[in-house]
């Protein structure tokens, strides 16, 4: 069973791993796409930082004050809000809104880790499209957040 406060030391540790990966960038590097309709490292910072918040601390909140409330996520979206911004702000940004997501997992308790939510396009996934908020979180941390890093990795290279 997974605990809060394991769920904040994991997303502590990728934090520090997407800090390594674009450690060193330069802004031209930053903003470089690989090829056509493919990412730059800015622009997966971007997609980290959210429209709002990382993940958006919002739908995280909904699963524990709503009854299975719909989660409208759709993958593969980034915001443009930040395309401006530099490197050391996304960072930054990244590092203070992942801060408080973990913050926020360290004081979930088994009942609250255990609450559901409806994201119709995990379907097909092995989480299924109403995963605990545990499982949620274990998805995020473990695949989204170590896709995008190799994603970094692979870009400056």
């Amino acid at each position: 069973m997974v605990s809060g406060p394991s769920l904040q030391q994991q997303l502590d540790q990728k934090v520090q791993e997407i800090k390594q990966a674009v450690s060193g960038l330069s802004a031209e590097q930053a903003s470089k796409e690989p090829a056509q309709g493919e990412w730059s490292a800015k622009q997966v910072l971007s997609h980290l930082c959210g429209a709002d918040d990382a993940l958006s601390m919002y739908e995280f909140k909904r699963f524990l004050s709503e009854d299975t409330p719909p989660l409208g996520i759709t993958p593969g979206q980034y915001s443009d809000i930040r395309k401006d911004a530099l490197v050391p702000e996304l960072l930054s940004k990244v590092e203070s809104d992942y801060s408080a997501i973990g913050n926020f997992f360290a004081g979930l308790d088994d009942q609250q880790l255990n609450r559901k939510a409806h994201i119709p396009f995990l379907k097909e996934t092995p989480l299924g499209e109403y995963p605990t908020l545990g499982q949620w979180a274990i998805g995020v941390i473990q695949f989204h957040l170590n896709d995008h890093i190799q994603q970094l990795k692979n870009l400056t290279q």
